[in-house]
């Protein structure tokens, strides 16, 4: 495990001019040399133009895309502990999803304190910190060797918010049978914030309920114990079978099932149903999701403005629990040590 240490200045920031999002991507040699490198190019571009399409946060995200060897795809970023209250202000001017801040007002999550499990504090990726005004830059800077692909983790060269990194020869672009487009999106959902707090753990039995930093991330204030009614849960029984769903709160209606299982995949990802979504734990061969109501729930949820409504939670389908699919890992490459206002970690986000 390696330790990184930080001490990001948390300001809101002003007003930003510009009415979108923009991601900037730069291609490792690995994708810029492969023979399918203009396909591969292209359905990212085309990815990250969904984004720009839907989100009108005026900032820049800098993501690093190279090609990996295993498993389907995986990301790598720095989070922050962020003060609680700052996070919160900032999502009350945002005003991205008002059923999200007034179920999160209104079950305890007005105060100066996470209401998810007290702290001070929420982790929260660079990306989403500026989306809801806390001027907190991208500080990856990749890190290689004998490891590579590459990670975050080195101390010279550009800074990004994260960096992705995509098995081309299982996707549609070297005729494989993974959607190259679902994902891309499915990575870049967690650059931009998506994600649960709790570390990937495949352990057979017990409670489990270990989390990054010892506080929430901002997917995390939207977890509940049931898909109507039920209480906040930032915990797994392993070996049981456990809820958490992704709702605004207890009497609005789940939107999503979280992959609560300790099954080493993420517990931030969606549980894989009969229809595939892009933020499903397990991908479906042959199957072609692009984002979706539930992923722009969830990022609005977290401060994302839609450049459209968000609909209600009763418009959304809740997603059912299914087998058969690839295993998406998320494991963590370190963890945070808190240091004053703030703290950095890496993860590595796995599918």
């Amino acid at each position: 495990m390696m330790f990184y240490r930080t001490f990001p200045i948390l300001l809101l920031a002003a007003s930003a001019q510009g009415t979108t999002m923009f991601i900037n991507p730069t291609f490792d040699n690995s994708i810029v040399s492969d023979p399918n490198a203009a396909a591969i190019e292209g359905t990212i571009n085309s990815a990250i133009a969904s984004y720009e399409a839907a989100f009108t946060n005026p900032i820049t995200v800098n993501i690093y895309f190279q090609e990996m060897t295993s498993g389907l795809g995986e990301s790598n970023f720095y989070a922050y502990d962020a003060p609680y209250s700052t996070f919160h202000a900032g999502l009350v001017a945002n005003n991205a999803n008002p059923a999200a801040i007034a179920a999160l007002n209104a079950n305890g999550g007005a105060g100066t304190t996470n209401p998810v499990n007290g702290t001070q504090y929420i982790t929260a990726k660079s990306a989403n910190l500026r989306a809801v005004g806390i001027n907190q830059p991208g500080q990856c800077q990749l890190t290689a060797g004998s490891g590579v692909p590459y990670a975050c983790g080195g101390s010279t060269g550009p800074a990004y918010d994260g960096v992705i990194g995509l098995n081309t020869s299982l996707t549609t672009v070297s005729g494989g049978t993974y959607s190259l487009f679902a994902v891309a999106e499915h990575e870049i959902d967690e650059i931009l914030g998506l994600g649960s707090a709790l570390i990937n753990t495949t352990q057979g039995s017990g409670a489990y309920n270990t989390t990054i930093s010892g506080s929430p991330s901002p997917e995390d204030l939207f977890r509940w114990s049931a898909a109507t009614g039920g209480t906040r849960t930032l915990s797994t029984i392993c070996g049981a079978a456990t809820g958490a769903y992704f709702s605004y709160g207890p009497s609005t209606g789940a939107i999503a099932q979280f992959n609560n299982a300790c099954n080493g995949a993420d517990f931030g990802d969606w549980a894989s149903g009969s229809t595939p979504k892009v933020q499903d734990a397990y991908a479906t061969p042959g199957a072609t999701p692009v984002l979706g109501p539930s992923e722009l729930a969830a990022l609005s949820a977290i401060g994302y403005t839609q450049a459209s409504a968000v609909p209600e939670p009763a418009t959304y389908m809740l997603a059912g629990v299914g087998l058969g699919y690839l295993w998406l890992r998320r494991r963590a490459a370190s963890r945070s040590e808190r240091t004053g206002r703030a703290s950095v970690l890496c993860l590595k986000s796995r599918q």
